[in-house]
């Protein structure tokens, strides 16, 4: 028992100031999938291979097929125009929240594509199947006779997506639409969160994808998505914009002219001409209403 008591204490006093660190509040929201990724994923990289030949021996057919291939769209493309759009014809009040969920997916989407460049996995096919291979930033792949020897970001070589299975980009989609229509709609997460579920699972079970791939993908979104659509990133971009906008239309105002009782004059018809009132220095001709003038004897 005191062996296990010095043994806890050990792990906190080397591993206890990294952990305070990454789980403070004002980090958290991205070094908790950080550090989820860089455990899990060593642990289930070797299940990698044999879940990719099981799914490779039973493709689903037919109709299954079909609707997997078009449940996969989920969160991107014409799927994410379609649901934009019926929200802001539908529900006006959440209309200036489209753009924090079209900020939230380009980040994803930035963040996926720089992982996909910079760990270079090739995709789980029989010409390739090396699910245990990562060519990096710096490494090569023999991609196909025609496209010779690439790296992974050399995407006008005729790659493809060929050297960009890790993460899953639709995986990521998904999960940013879900966290999003589950913040918007609660009684919606029930149906996202499966509908998220059915993507990553479709992305292995069609061949495109390694498991991994997909726990990586998750776990991009998580990191970016909730941060986004909480603090209404998108929003405070648009309103800084337009702020920005307003100011560059307002001119510097002129010296007041001589004789003239404004201040701030401006060309006629400008955005920014203000008149504003200014006292006069000059003493009235005209006597005060409230102290009318004393009549003088007559000569």
């Amino acid at each position: 028992m005191r062996s296990l008591h010095a043994i806890g204490g050990l792990i906190r006093l080397v591993f206890g100031p990294w952990l305070r660190w990454l789980n403070h509040p004002t980090r958290r929201w991205w070094t908790i999938p950080l550090l989820l990724g860089i455990i899990a994923v060593p642990v289930l990289l070797p299940l990698d291979g044999p879940l990719s030949r099981f799914a490779a021996q039973h493709r689903p057919r037919g109709d299954l097929n079909r609707e997997l291939e078009a449940i996969q769209q989920f969160g991107q493309g014409v799927s994410l125009v379609v649901i934009m759009t019926a929200i802001a014809l539908l529900d006006s009040s959440k209309r200036r929240r489209l753009f924090d969920l079209a900020l939230a997916s380009a980040l994803t989407g930035l963040l996926v594509l720089f992982l996909k460049m910079a760990l270079g996995r090739p995709r789980p096919r029989p010409e390739f199947n090396d699910p245990l291979w990562f060519s990096g930033p710096l490494g090569q792949y023999p991609v196909s006779e025609k496209a010779g020897v690439r790296h992974a970001w050399e995407f006008w070589g005729g790659i493809s997506s060929d050297l960009w299975s890790m993460p899953s980009s639709h995986t990521a989609y998904a999960v940013v639409m879900a966290i999003f229509l589950s913040r918007m709609y609660p009684r919606l997460r029930p149906l996202v969160a499966t509908l998220a579920a059915i993507v990553g699972l479709a992305r292995v079970w069609l061949g495109a994808h390694y498991p991994t791939d997909v726990l990586v993908g998750m776990l991009a979104a998580l990191s970016i998505a909730p941060r986004a659509i909480d603090r209404e990133w998108g929003q405070l971009i648009v309103s800084r914009l337009s702020t920005s906008r307003t100011r560059t239309t307002l001119r510097p105002s002129a010296v007041s002219e001589p004789g003239t009782g404004t201040v701030g004059h401006a060309e006629a018809g400008s955005p920014g001409a203000l008149a504003l009132p200014v006292v006069s220095s000059q003493p009235s001709s005209t006597t005060s209403p409230s102290e009318p003038e004393t009549e003088r004897p007559s000569v």
